[in-house]
């Protein structure tokens, strides 16, 4: 983990003031100019004495040579809004966390941190990552072994030149938050991994960060210590209204750490919803087999309120999903139902059990009704424990679990921000 601060900051204006511009034509990749702050009193509350700010992203685009990292990208975050940034590695979503950061320097599109333009492409603003006031929690750690704990969190605010005792104690309060105070005075190199986890998030939130952003911070630790991690992430960021960007491609952190979900595929947000709403209303069929909808199968023709899969030739009944040219049917796992043999009802489906993996309190089976259509299923243990390889089953789909959905979400319209996108998902 690692925090944005790590430097004496050459600070500039004011806080309200403060801005980077090119010399020269707009455009020109000329040297940026840094005015100094008057005193350090400017200094300490621009960073300490911030609080949650909102976070707008308009046409952000990031090119490296030819490709194009992020195209064009819109995203509003409010105050004291948690935003995950979700999707498959290559995505763009660490990309666009870098571009808010100041780690990267977009090619087109504006960011606003608060009141206050961080980067302009055409006005030429950029404000360098150190006086952004932005706290970033990185995979790594970056916790300086020898050093203590307080030291380590402590490290920042020195940096500010805060006074000794008062860095102390402001490390000391944050400590406390990620529940490390009683470590306060141990060597950093004696730490565990979710330890030291805790130690960099608190030394990122020692600023008083308006933003603070965290890539992908859960990755090296067990599930056990992630799934703890969790629960403590999100409880600090709801208790202090803490302004949150997290990246990450792991399905279950985002629906646990988000108020809001943003989809990244290809450089842009495809979907953009809060995590019940994602769950249940994927916006396209790669969305949806991207959050674990293992069920999806091309649909070949429409027959009133029933699709007709393309390859098995098996119909659905659905919830009157009109189907597209190219639909797609994606049934979750969850919503594939062990029933009893003969039941009656909409989608009953009579097969054979084809695998089956006991996963505690569920089990995941894989079901052939025929030798064109498998369907897998997740079920209360419980209720198929008489069930073996080979088995014969009978399986029952609710209609309003057959979501038909187009393949891909369409490319917006050039210019569309937040409003144009929601509509067209």
């Amino acid at each position: 983990m690692e925090i944005g601060i790590a430097k004496p900051l050459p600070f500039a204006m004011a806080p309200s003031t403060l801005q980077c511009r090119r010399n020269g034509a707009p455009g020109a990749r000329s040297p940026w100019v840094r005015p100094r702050l008057p005193n350090d009193r400017c200094r300490r509350s621009l960073l300490q004495g911030g609080s949650p700010m909102e976070v707008t992203v308009r046409g952000l685009t990031l090119d490296y040579g030819g490709v194009t990292a992020v195209h064009r990208l819109h995203l509003d975050v409010a105050a004291g809004e948690s935003i995950v940034l979700l999707g498959q590695s290559g995505c763009g979503k660490t990309s666009t966390m870098r571009c808010i950061a100041g780690l990267e320097e977009p090619s087109d599109g504006t960011i606003t941190i608060g009141e206050r333009t961080v980067f302009d492409a055409r006005a030429g603003v950029a404000i360098p990552a150190h006086h952004r006031n932005v706290g970033m929690v990185f995979q790594s750690y970056a916790v300086w072994p020898h050093r203590t704990v307080v030291e380590n969190v402590a490290f920042p605010l020195r940096m500010a030149k805060t006074p000794k005792a008062e860095a102390r104690k402001a490390a000391l309060e944050v400590l406390g938050l990620v529940g490390m105070a009683h470590l306060a005075d141990r060597g950093a190199s004696k730490l565990s991994g979710g330890q030291m986890q805790r130690v960099a998030l608190a030394r990122s939130m020692a600023m008083r960060p308006a933003v603070l952003l965290l890539d992908e911070p859960l990755s090296n630790l067990d599930a056990r210590l992630r799934d703890d991690l969790r629960i403590e992430l999100r409880r600090i960021q709801v208790e202090h209204q803490l302004t949150s960007i997290y990246v990450t491609h792991d399905q279950t952190e985002a629906l646990a750490l988000a108020d809001r979900i943003a989809i990244m595929q290809g450089g842009r947000i495809t979907q953009l919803s809060t995590p019940a709403e994602l769950y249940s209303r994927p916006a396209s069929a790669s969305i949806a087999s991207f959050l674990g909808v293992t069920n999806v199968f091309p649909v070949a023709a429409a027959e009133g309120d029933a699709v007709r899969l393309a390859e098995s030739g098996v119909a659905l009944r659905t919830a009157g999903h009109a189907a597209t040219a190219d639909a797609v049917a994606c049934i979750r796992p969850e919503a594939v139902r062990v029933v009893e043999p003969g039941a009656a009802g909409p989608n009953v489906l009579a097969g054979r059990v084809r695998a089956l993996s006991y996963q505690g309190f569920t089990t995941r089976l894989s079901i052939s009704v025929d030798e064109r259509l498998r369907l897998d299923s997740v079920v209360p243990s419980a209720t198929v424990a008489d069930l073996a390889i080979g088995s014969p089953t009978t399986v029952a789909i609710d209609p309003i679990d057959v979501r038909v959905l187009p393949p891909e979400v369409a490319e917006p319209e050039a210019d569309a921000g937040p409003a144009e996108r929601s509509a067209a998902a």
